[in-house]
């Protein structure tokens, strides 16, 4: 593409389009664009040209490119265009790439990096950041060779892009088809454009000639030009060369080519421009080639083992003729086109053993594994031994970082081992850990067995064991893990510090899979065992299953202790991530206590660490958080919560419990066609992991309430009691649906079926007895006041609930209390209790709630004062909850989402979830709108003037 000053020769149109849309992002309103087109139509031209756009604004501007041998490393062009691919003295930065080196995550069941959201979180928080600080433009060129993981960080960018001063662009070929292509086609978010460009117009490639060639083209010079179909970079490359070849004739401002030079292949034309250079520089060039699009001079040299200063002179001499550029720090191939003809002129066993060096180059230089990984994936079995030393060394780190390609490389390094060869051993050990962080579960047990079965070292047995052990576990088979752990404690190989680990385990599957008695006798045993050789990680597992046990058992202190000890336990042993389930497991066992303050303050605790995990436990501490929300009356916040887990959630097979809660919800709020959305793609989830299924309770709820809204109570009541009598999964019904007791007698009382109804009413107050916390005791006393008709009963089990900080069962016993009285003809007190629960019906917007109140209580001619509140409201200012306004106050103050989520001590993408509810609310755009409108309320609100 030809520029001339302010402007490339044929593209006024899409350069003018690119040029507001980064006006409007430097002014607070941002857009995202994706630029389509064939090879050569100045995709990239159009790039630096918005690049230079966007610096005049005022704005910062990143750029990157993906390759073609990147495509397998995570995060690989997203990182190189943020900088967090190398050292960095900004301290954001380099917490981003300690989060890309993914060490916490080693061996995490599932953690695979291509859905790696812990790095994605950071990176998104890392780009708000930037743009909280300036205005930012974002450019990505050849996104056709992006790899999953970069796609994903954009795809999820592109959900709040409108609300940042940020100008995302990204352009890419048509062909290959593949996931970037699906991104563009599907964008159904706001301010996201497609720009498709087409081939330049006649009188376009007339400019471009006559502003290459010094005159108007004439009549051969623009038949030649016809067969680039419009293609800038075969018209540039035409002219270049035929001035090359002294065969263009100036003549009255006429430039015309001479008869007889021939209409040569793009593929020609840029080899053309090869020729011309010094055989010394065509080698250093081909060798450059291999390195890839783009490289260090220094990383040349090294490849090439020669000085630097050798090769100034001939790098000069490449950008002279229009091969390379300078960018930064960094050599660039002025079009792809033209590394490819470099690379296909170099045969292949001189490019294998060329990539053989770059290897060896940069692992000497200390570069990062995925960078050696892409060399050696292209030369093997060329690489050899090397290929082998390199992997055993480095297969922990590329594990960490990039498992798909540990993978790879891994099999490549056992292809060239000889079938008794001892290091094979350690290959499948690394091979099962790779499968094991990809999330190939299955193949990680396969793997793990078979290598089992062929070492001849009995000290690989224990670590092989864990794998299939942990792999069975987390995708929801705790028979199987139970299985390798009785194999790893009758082996003689397994030493017993490892024999005492195993058999603590033993007892979180014995749990999960609802055999709570063994449960819990193996655990004691493990608990004295570890307690006498102080293990501290076999003491926590022990723990944890027994705090466990006794939650479901008997609610109470003493399970809070020991749900207490686990978490204080610490060991250089224990797995980070382990830690959070031990802490969210905490977190939710004060949920259950009524210690709300407790469990916030452990959920801000976690939150970093959940974060920097992944994997399941982000949903987790999501829907933890979403529940204390929902609990506590604050669904707006519960419903930010769940939104910011939905992602995750469907990524790691967590997402049933969360689509659930968002169900009860909308049946709660009225809102029927978001309930059945909800419990549709609820039921359409497989979760399987054995996190998941302590909250299958959920679905069960949202399904029994929706059939009460549609008029269909005995179908509820069939569902829940089915659950009570025969439990969810493989758990006791009678243990964990004991909140259900009051909705169970409730309906059983409607439907005539008495003695199930004092049956249930036993379970809540045998549950009561044990914790002794509000809570339990407002749901034995509603159910013994529906079951008595005793409204005292009721009153005493609102003032619980009130106690506790459930609105709406606070509600629902002063909905039960009112129809008592109303039925005892004492309406003066029905209707002062009804307008209770219907201020907290109005507070919490449940509509539906309030409704059925109503209707129960009109039945007996009772009807609510007219002068208590209505409907809250839905739109303005009055519509946002505290926690709104606070996220309100902080983004008026320039504060990103990562520093809100710091001060407040909640998550980034509960933040945005937040920002997006408010912009709704106020029916506002971006956060600049947001910000003046926080101080035009302020100023509205605040003293009269004293002018």
């Amino acid at each position: 593409m030809v520029k001339v000053p302010g402007r490339l020769i044929g593209r006024d149109a899409e350069t003018a389009k690119l040029a507001g849309w980064a006006t409007d992002a430097q002014a607070g309103t941002g857009h995202a664009a994706f630029i389509v087109g064939e090879a050569g139509l100045g995709k990239t031209a159009l790039l630096e040209v918005t690049a230079g756009t966007a610096r005049s604004c005022g704005m910062r501007v990143l750029y990157g490119a993906a390759q073609e041998r990147e495509h397998q490393r995570p995060f690989a062009v997203i990182s190189a265009c943020l900088g967090v691919d190398t050292e960095s003295a900004d301290a954001s930065v380099a917490w981003v790439g300690e989060i890309l080196r993914g060490e916490d995550r080693y061996g995490m069941p599932g953690g695979a990096a291509e859905s790696d959201f812990a790095t994605v979180e950071a990176m998104l928080g890392l780009v708000e950041d930037l743009c909280a600080q300036q205005p930012l433009a974002l450019f990505v060129d050849d996104l056709q060779w992006a790899d999953s993981a970069s796609l994903l960080m954009l795809r999820q960018l592109l959900r709040s892009v409108h609300q940042l001063p940020l100008l995302l662009i990204g352009a890419y070929r048509p062909v290959p088809r593949g996931e970037v292509d699906r991104l563009a086609q599907s964008l159904a978010v706001r301010n996201c454009t497609m720009l498709e460009l087409a081939p330049l117009s006649p009188a376009a490639v007339s400019a471009v000639l006559a502003d290459l060639c010094g005159g108007e083209p004439g009549p051969r010079l623009r038949r030649m030009a016809e067969g680039a179909a419009g293609n800038p970079l075969y018209v540039q490359e035409l002219a270049a060369a035929l001035l090359r070849e002294k065969a263009i004739e100036l003549r009255d401002g006429l430039a015309e080519a001479i008869v007889g030079f021939p209409v040569p292949s793009l593929t020609a034309l840029i080899t053309h421009r090869l020729r011309y250079l010094r055989d010394e520089v065509l080698q250093a060039l081909r060798v450059a080639s291999v390195l890839g699009a783009d490289y260090t001079i220094t990383d040349l040299a090294t490849v090439l083992d020669r000085p630097t200063h050798e090769l100034l002179g001939i790098v000069a001499e490449a950008e002279a003729a229009g091969v390379l550029r300078d960018v930064g720090d960094r050599l660039v191939f002025r079009h792809d086109l033209v590394r490819q003809a470099l690379y296909d002129a170099v045969s292949g066993s001189v490019r294998a053993m060329l990539h053989v060096r770059a290897a060896q180059a940069l692992a000497g230089a200390g570069a990062v594994p995925e960078r050696v990984a892409e060399h050696l994936l292209a030369a093997a079995p060329a690489a050899g031994e090397f290929l082998i030393d390199w992997v055993l060394e480095s297969a922990a780190r590329l594990t960490s970082r990039a498992p798909a390609m540990a993978l790879l490389l891994i099999d490549r390094a056992q292809a060239l081992t000889d079938p008794g060869d001892a290091r094979r051993d350690q290959l499948r050990l690394y091979r099962a850990v790779a499968q094991l962080s990809s999330g190939h579960l299955a193949e990680a047990e396969e793997t793990a067995r078979c290598a089992l079965a062929r070492t001849s070292d009995p000290g690989w047995e224990g670590p092989l064991r864990w794998i299939t052990v942990h792999a069975a576990f987390a995708r929801g088979r705790p028979d199987l893990a139970l299985v390798e752990i009785h194999a790893a404690c009758g082996s003689p190989d397994v030493p017993p510090l490892e024999v005492i680990r195993f058999r603590a385990f033993s007892a979180q599957c014995l749990f999960a899979l609802g055999r709570l008695s063994e449960a819990g006798a193996v655990a004691s045993a493990a608990r004295r065992a570890a307690e006498a050789i102080d293990d501290r990680a076999a003491l926590a597992t022990a723990l944890h299953a027994l705090a466990a046990k006794r939650f479901l058992e008997a609610p109470g202190t003493e399970a809070l202790e020991l749900a207490r000890h686990a978490a204080r336990l610490t060991p250089e042993t224990m797995h980070p991530a382990q830690r959070v389930g031990l802490l969210l497991a905490l977190a939710n066992s004060h949920m259950e206590l009524d210690r709300a303050h407790d469990a916030q303050r452990i959920l801000a605790a976690v939150r970093e660490a959940a974060e920097r995990s992944g994997g399941v436990h982000l949903p987790w501490y999501h829907l933890s958080c979403a529940l204390l929300a929902f609990h506590a009356g604050r669904w707006d916040d519960a419903l930010a919560e769940i939104e910011a887990g939905l992602d995750p959630g469907e990524h790691f097979a967590m997402c049933r419990a969360l689509r659930a809660l968002a169900a009860l919800i909308s049946v709660h709020r009225g809102r029927r066609a978001a309930a059945e959305a909800h419990l549709a793609a609820a039921a359409a989830a497989t979760d399987s992991g054995t996190v998941a299924w302590f909250y299958e309770y959920l679905p069960l709820s949202a399904d029994a309430l929706a059939d009460e809204a549609q008029g269909r109570p005995e179908r509820a009541y069939a569902r829940l009691a089915a659950a009570f009598d025969h439990g969810v999964g493989h758990l006791p019904g009678q243990l964990i649906l004991c909140f259900l007791t009051p909705d169970l007698v409730r309906i059983g009382l409607a439907l005539g079926d008495l003695s199930n109804a004092r049956r249930y009413a036993e379970a809540a107050r045998r549950r009561a007895d044990h914790s002794g916390t509000p809570y339990h005791l407002g749901d034995a006393h509603r159910c013994q006041g529906l079951l008595a008709r005793d409204q005292d009963l009721l009153l005493e089990a609102a003032r619980c609930y009130q106690q506790a900080s459930r609105p709406l069962s606070e509600a629902h016993a002063y909905t039960d209390a009112a129809e008592l009285l109303a039925q005892q003809r004492r309406p003066a007190e029905a209707r002062e209790l009804l307008d209770r629960a219907w201020e907290i019906y109005t507070r919490l917007d449940a509509p539906w709630d309030a409704d059925r109140a109503r209707s129960r209580l009109r039945a007996h001619a009772v009807h609510r004062n007219p002068r208590r509140p209505r409907r809250s409201a839905r739109y303005g200012w009055e519509a946002l909850t505290d926690t709104e306004h606070i996220v309100a106050d902080h983004v008026a103050d320039g504060r990103s989402n990562p520093d809100i989520a710091a001060r407040m001590s909640i998550s980034r993408r509960t933040v945005e979830s937040h920002v997006s509810h408010i912009l709704q609310k106020l029916e506002l755009t971006s956060r600049v709108e947001l910000a003046t409108a926080v101080i035009r309320q302020k100023n509205l609100d605040g003293p009269p003037s004293q002018d």
